[in-house]
């Protein structure tokens, strides 16, 4: 009784709990994909598109939106100045420049 070749049904079983396992971790992963880049931030997006704007010397900023830089979570803040654009990334969570992009 033990020693019994494995049957069809018991493939099946095996193929369907593999699968089971593999939807439960995406789920997981997205989850927490999801809220890491919208967990309420240190800095406002107003304290970012202020920051920015200091940073390049003045101008006008859009609207900043959120965004990855590596694995640290910035605002992604456009300053048009002197006919540049600059794209600064300021970290939500310290308000330092992460990064700085110049387009001519």
């Amino acid at each position: 009784m033990f020693n019994e070749e494995p049957t069809e049904m018991s493939h099946e079983i095996k193929d369907r709990t593999w699968l089971k396992r593999f939807v439960v971790a995406l789920g997981v992963i997205l989850v927490f994909g999801f809220a890491f880049m919208f967990w309420p931030a240190s800095t406002s997006s107003d304290e970012a598109t202020q920051i920015a704007i200091s940073y390049v010397g003045g101008g006008v900023a859009n609207t900043p939106e959120r965004d990855l830089a590596g694995l640290t979570r910035v605002w992604s803040v456009e300053v048009f100045h002197n006919n540049l654009i600059h794209e600064v990334y300021v970290s939500m969570r310290t308000g330092e420049i992460v990064r700085v992009e110049v387009d001519r």
